[in-house]
């Protein structure tokens, strides 16, 4: 497991990372280079269907700090949740595509993040992670011995994705803009 680009983790200040979502690996190829100095201050956002599936992963998800995405119709909890932990000075790990790619290339960034740092604006920081999807696609159950980088990239000003993005809106600028950050990095 190796990172690129760690450095760029402002020390002084929150941020949020938007890593692409390729692999149930990807939050603990995250979490191994992040360390606990990152770990102890960050939640993620994770798929109730998995996250919160049973008391299990219930009390997992707790002990991990992951907070509840409901894709279907619960929107609105999910990006105020987000805020909250924000508002708190607490990082945020967010998977913008909203699922996993079935074929390991980046998809469509969901518009959940361009909403949420809209009306949170925080240092953005876009993550690409290697390897994962050949080392545990999708459908597979048993992960294989790979070679995983994760690689951060330099921080993002909201300001300046509403700028260079594309879109009518301010949120869909800051999506477009910060999915072509994080393909930069592929």
């Amino acid at each position: 497991m190796r990172a690129a680009g760690l450095g760029h983790l402002p020390e002084d200040r929150r941020w949020v990372l938007t890593p692409n979502h390729v692999s149930y690996l990807d939050p603990f190829a995250v979490a191994a280079v992040l360390g606990w100095k990152h770990l102890r201050k960050t939640y993620w956002a994770g798929w109730t269907g998995i996250a919160f599936a049973n008391p299990v992963m219930r009390f997992l998800s707790w002990l991990g700090k992951i907070l509840p995405v409901e894709p279907r119709g619960a929107a609105r909890s999910t990006l105020a949740f987000g805020a909250i932990i924000l508002k708190k000075k607490k990082n945020l790990v967010w998977f913008p595509e909203g699922e996993r790619s079935p074929n390991g290339k980046l998809q469509d960034f969901k518009p959940g993040i361009g909403m949420l740092l809209e009306h949170s604006p925080t240092s953005v920081i876009p993550v690409f992670i290697h390897g994962t999807h050949d080392a545990l696609p999708p459908g597979k159950f048993f992960p294989r011995l790979r070679s995983i980088r994760v690689v951060f990239g330099k921080p993002l000003d909201v300001r300046e994705l509403k700028r260079e993005g594309r879109g009518e809106k301010p949120h869909q600028q800051i999506t477009s803009a910060l999915q072509d950050k994080v393909a930069k990095l592929a």
